[in-house]
């Protein structure tokens, strides 16, 4: 980690655990290095430096273009990795540029539903998360995160701030499948699926 970067994530991690009882299940499951795709449920605006603060490495994001307009706020996103991207179509540039980011072997969270969910059920999942795994010859790290919506209750603990992360669907799984968009919704089929197995285990706790 850069060293920005490491004191941030430490700070927001000492804040996390303090005020809202944050907890990390299946960390090992994020390998130490190489290109990764970590995609998560998204419940709550807070998804993104909550799960980033769960990951033990760097990581990139996907911020929409809105957040950017204001300069100040716009280098502080910047500096913590965030890649803007249009919201309501598909967004070449962003997609290009995460690519080129796996390539360059980082890891990149992602939030397949595309948009934030009601938090007690998942939304379909979006092609192209499974494009760029495909196409990048990258292995997918499912990951449930919960909490995020409710942080008044986690306060008083009446609830827990939690990010599960499960085993790795790994890119032999997906070597044979063809580069179109039925392999693209079958990848991020498998991804909801996995997620809401962490979800279902997550409620059995």
């Amino acid at each position: 980690m850069r060293p920005l970067y490491k004191w941030s994530w430490r700070f927001i991690n000492a804040v996390l655990k303090a005020l809202f009882g944050f907890r990390v299940q299946g960390q090992e499951m994020i390998p130490s290095d190489g290109a990764i795709i970590i995609a998560s449920n998204h419940i709550s605006l807070m998804d993104p430096p909550v799960v980033g603060a769960a990951i033990p490495r760097e990581v990139y994001y996907l911020g929409k273009k809105e957040l950017f307009r204001n300069r100040l706020f716009a280098r502080v996103i910047r500096a913590y990795n965030t890649v803007p991207v249009s919201r309501g179509r598909a967004d070449r540039a962003a997609l290009r540029r995460i690519a080129e980011l796996l390539r360059e072997g980082n890891a990149v969270l992602l939030f397949p539903e595309g948009t934030r969910g009601p938090g007690n059920t998942l939304l379909n999942g979006k092609p192209g998360v499974g494009k760029l795994a495909i196409e990048g010859r990258v292995s997918i790290v499912p990951a449930y995160i919960s909490g995020s919506n409710q942080l008044r209750k986690t306060i008083l603990r009446k609830s827990r701030l939690t990010v599960s992360f499960g085993p790795p669907i790994p890119w032999s799984w997906m070597e044979n499948l063809e580069k179109d968009k039925s392999a693209y919704r079958k990848v991020v089929q498998e991804i909801m699926h996995r997620i809401g197995t962490l979800q279902v285990s997550m409620k059995t706790r």
